[in-house]
């Protein structure tokens, strides 16, 4: 009945569109003015054409085309080709004015006659090619591009150009985006991974390349930006409100990657080759990119690709925490200490084109590739010194300790691979366009292997934490730590990891302009047919025994380190060759004793199978009275779903017993999605925003998947619930944001989002004497009553170029982001607390300065501390407040200063230099107070020297 209902909306939407539609045909010529024939046009005539940039013949995206004398009604601003179409245009001489912020505006007089359409291309000249700062003329003028779509957007969005991006630096995605208004991100071993907008989760924004959606790379929903090359695009957008042509989940916002477009009549090839040192890892990185576009008649392509490769190295130290009373109350007891050192090498690959065909300036076809590879390899090596498994008997004291080795080799592959194919033509007044696309996401582990030992003897252990940010510790009995021979075997493990997520869809949308009065607008309608397809197929297999003519000890594989972490505290008491190890367990694995058990309970439920199919419809207009622009629209979406996933069932002893597979195929649900985003010109440079949208947060494959997962070393049951419901969300947006004729602007705004059926974590305690899972926690994804999430965003970039001397030759890139937000959750009992992953405050500066060829940015990115996970427990009295915290654990705040330089050695070529964390800051962990620190990680500073061409 929903489908039905939906197939009804579409067609009544397309049947309106068609009414007001007839054929039309034009014919191309760059730089002329020329009229022809349209036998179906309306009593007055239409103005068609393009806007270059004069210089490198780029088409100019969001220039400003109005008539003189007629109002701010009778304007438009060109697409994402550089088109533009004025229609209804009166007959007779008539003064056509092009605008864009740092560009001279040029005036051009036409005659239009009835039922005629009019070509103009125009070619618009920098106003900024005369400044001494060759350097950045550049710069600015990429600059102004993105400012320029970022004020004549429908909706609310910041828009970076590569320009910008290139000052910074960073190399990938997820760290470029950290810079703007709102965003903040996870790091992982010193770089971004995961990327949040306005304080959610990473899978609550979709990311879109050129406005097509890409896979996911992972077991949910999120798409790994951090994959991608800052060298494959020519901008970014960050859309923070939602219009009905976007998909409904875009709750959070929306990522939408721009990769370089055709540029013109000129060969146009830009590129970079560099090569840097990591401080920490002691080894190099390197970089290369290139991008060759061309015309060859009516055909427009583009070739990008990039190499980067990265070696890092980070120093983690890990405490665990717990109280014993010694007679006088209870005390704070260091229960563990965990030095590790992790070796990472990183290899970004990526390659793309885009092919271009224009009939004319009206009707086009595209074809776009972009292949996207990550390679990353990983060895750890963890020291472990397990207080608690022995007895404490004074403060500082644990005797009969443990020490372990536990060691990984770990190699993961991310594959992203995203194809499009669409056109668009103007039939009569409508225009058409249309886009068939496929994405194809893969996450593969070929590589997860440990080998784990145990200290045959048991050390008695001094230990000191009054710097518990490093505690310390002597053994103080005959145990010789750095023994190998002493290590005995305790389990080699191996995990295998296959997730691939696909998508398939077909778009068509259909644009009519209309008059309403004084008013001018168009009328949009369009539908999407969406498939996702989501598959995992995972082994996790722990051997616990062997059972070899001659006793296995770390001696076997055993290779001298005599290096210690943070300065010398942590000896790591030697490395592991792995190349040895690996081909000893497979030489004599019939002697090792595998727990069948502990395999099922921890792969069968992690392997499943879901298919989403989503078909959408939706119609909105924009409709222009005066300076008010009004976007309204509303979108509907029935989404169908069917999950395969697995049980796992053991007797009373934990004894394996059998699998069950469990299929849910009638999951499905109808919404209807208003959307409203409003702007009002103060004046030409200055706007007021208004949006109010409602959206989806669609739960994670994981969580809607029927499993049970069984954690024994942690005493902790994973469940899915595939009755968990979506969660819609009621969005309000309101800014304030004026711009400069020098390229900046300063903007002002807040927002509000409100959740209903709010997903969260319920965590139980299993109590049943009679079952081998008693005391285990149980941890189900449920629906929750409500959450919010409230804050203000402040921007201000802009050249100082207005003040004095040498004063004028800085500039500033800083923004602001306050937020607060409440979720209910329940455990250990009902409470209120943060949304995990927001932090209050985010602040983002950079200074610039810019003279004759040399420009320089100093830059400061900082994050207040976060809530990362919820706690299931209390426990630990604070000694600060003598009273019992909530275990929760919080990522604590921090931030990153950078530096970044360049030279201009010729018209074509520059030298540069990135220095990234000069402050050697480090990410630290903590449960539930400060003085209860969980981790800390150190990267050192990294850096990366090279030269950059543009011919």
């Amino acid at each position: 009945m929903k489908t039905k209902i939906l197939y009804s909306f579409v067609t009544a939407c397309l049947c309106m569109t068609a009414v007001m539609a007839s054929p039309s045909h034009n014919d191309r010529k760059d730089y002329l003015v020329h009229s022809e024939d349209t036998m179906d046009m309306p009593a007055n005539g239409q103005v068609i054409g393009k806007v270059y940039d004069g210089d490198t013949g780029e088409p100019l995206i969001g220039a400003t085309v109005r008539i003189e004398g007629m109002g701010s009604n009778f304007g438009t601003v060109t697409d994402n080709t550089g088109s533009y179409r004025l229609q209804g245009v009166p007959e007779g001489p008539q003064v056509l004015i092009f605008s864009f912020i740092g560009f001279d505006t040029v005036t051009k007089e036409v005659v239009v006659e009835p039922n005629k359409s009019v070509t103009v291309n125009i070619r618009l000249e920098s106003g900024m090619e005369g400044m001494d700062e060759v350097t950045i003329v550049a710069f600015r003028k990429g600059q102004s591009r993105s400012i320029n779509v970022q004020k004549e957007a429908l909706n609310l969005k910041s828009v970076v150009s590569f320009e910008q991006i290139e000052r910074f630096p960073d190399l990938n995605i997820a760290e470029s985006i950290k810079r703007v208004p709102g965003v903040v991100t996870e790091p992982s071993r010193g770089e971004a991974e995961s990327v949040m907008i306005r304080g959610l989760p990473s899978g609550m924004h979709t990311v879109t390349l050129n406005g097509q959606r890409m896979s996911a790379t992972g077991e949910d929903r999120e798409t790994d930006t951090r994959i991608i090359p800052t060298g494959m695009i020519s901008s970014m957008e960050v859309i923070k409100s939602a219009t009905a042509e976007m998909d409904a989940d875009a709750t959070s916002g929306s990522i939408n990657l721009i990769t370089t477009r055709p540029v013109g009549d000129d060969v146009f090839v830009r590129g970079q080759i560099a090569t840097g040192y990591n401080a920490m890892s002691g080894r190099p990185q390197w970089l290369s990119s290139l991008t060759y576009s061309k015309r060859v008649g009516k055909l427009d392509f583009v070739l990008s690709g990039n190499y980067q490769k990265d070696n890092r190295a980070t120093e983690d130290i890990r405490h665990d925490w717990d109280v014993r009373d010694f007679g006088n109350g209870n005390q704070d007891v260091l229960a563990g200490l965990r030095p590790s050192l992790y070796e990472t090498e990183r290899i970004r690959a990526s390659v793309g084109t885009q092919l271009d065909y224009s009939f004319n300036e009206r009707s086009s076809l595209y074809l776009r590739a972009v292949y996207n590879r990550f390679d990353e390899y990983e060895l750890r090596n963890d020291a472990r010194h397990g207080l608690d498994n022995g007895n404490y008997t004074a403060p500082g004291v644990s005797e009969r300790a443990r020490f372990e080795k536990v060691m990984r080799e770990y190699n993961r592959i991310t594959n992203l691979l995203n194809l499009n194919f669409g056109g668009q033509h103007d039939i009569g007044r409508s225009t058409l366009d249309y886009n068939l696309g496929y994405s194809r996401g893969t996450f593969n582990v070929p590589l997860r292997e440990y080998y784990a030992f145990r200290h045959s003897e048991r050390p008695n252990y001094s230990y000191d934490i009054s710097n518990r940010e490093f505690g310390s510790y002597e053994v103080t009995n005959n145990v010789d730590l750095n023994d190998p021979s002493k290590m005995d075997f305790r389990y080699y493990e191996r995990r295998r990891d296959d997730i691939l997520d696909t998508d398939m869809f077909a778009t068509i949308n259909l644009k009519t302009p209309y008059n309403l009065g004084t008013g001018k607008g168009f009328f949009k309608v369009g539908a999407k047919a969406w498939r996702k397809t989501k598959d995992r197929d995972m082994v996790e297999q722990r051997w616990t025994s062997y059972s070899g003519s001659e006793p296995l000890t770390f001696n076997n594989f055993f290779v001298p380190n005599n290096s210690a972490l943070v300065g010398g505290r942590y000896p790591i008491s030697g490395n592991m060759d792995w190349v040895a190890g690996k081909n000893f367990f497979n030489q004599n694995e019939a002697n090792f004793g595998l727990d069948e058990d502990r395999t099922r309970a921890s792969s069968d439920p992690n392997n499943f199978n879901a298919v989403e199919d989503i078909y959408a419809a939706y119609a909105m207009t924009d409709l222009k009275f005066g300076n008010l622009n009004l976007n309204l629209g509303l979108r509907a979406e029935q989404v169908d779903n069917y999950y395969r996933g697995n049980e796992v069932e053991f007797d009373r002893d934990g004894n394996y017993v059998r699998t069950v597979p469990v299929e849910v195929d009638d999951i499905g649900y109808f919404n209807l999605f208003p959307m409203m985003n409003a702007r009002y010109e103060l004046s030409k440079m200055t706007n007021i925003r208004f949006s109010y949208t409602e959206t989806i947060v669609r739960p994670d494959f994981a969580a809607l998947v029927p499993f049970r997962l069984i954690n024994q070393d942690n005493e902790i049951i994973t469940t899915g619930n595939p009755d968990l419901a979506p969660s819609n969300a009621q969005n309000i947006d309101v800014s304030f944001e004026t711009y400069f004729k020098s390229v900046g602007f300063v903007s002002i705004g807040g927002f509000h989002k409100s959740f209903r059926n709010f997903i969260f974590n319920e965590v139980t305690v299993i109590q049943d004497p009679n079952s081998v899972y008693d005391g285990f926690m149980q941890v189900t994804p449920q629906n929750g009553e409500s959450a919010s999430i409230t804050g203000v965003e402040i921007a201000w970039q802009q050249k100082l170029d207005f003040l004095p001397g040498f004063l004028k030759n800085f500039g500033v890139y800083t923004n602001y982001t306050y937020a607060v937000s409440k979720a209910n959750v329940s455990e250990p009992e009902m409470r209120t607390v943060t949304l995990p992953l927001q932090p209050k405050h985010i602040f983002n500066a950079a200074l610039q300065y810019d003279k004759g060829g040399f420009s320089a940015q100093l830059s400061y990115n900082w994050r207040e501390t976060w809530l990362q996970e919820v706690g299931a427990t209390t426990s630990l009295p604070s000694l600060e407040q003598n009273q019992e915290i909530y275990m929760d654990r919080f990522f604590q705040g921090f931030g990153q200063l950078d530096f970044s330089a360049s030279q201009k050695i010729t018209s074509q070529w520059n030298a540069f230099i990135n220095l990234n964390n000069l402050t050697n800051s480090s990410h630290a962990h903590y449960f539930g107070n400060p003085i209860y620190p969980y981790r800390n990680s150190i990267h050192g500073w990294w850096g990366m020297a090279g030269l950059r061409f543009n011919l």
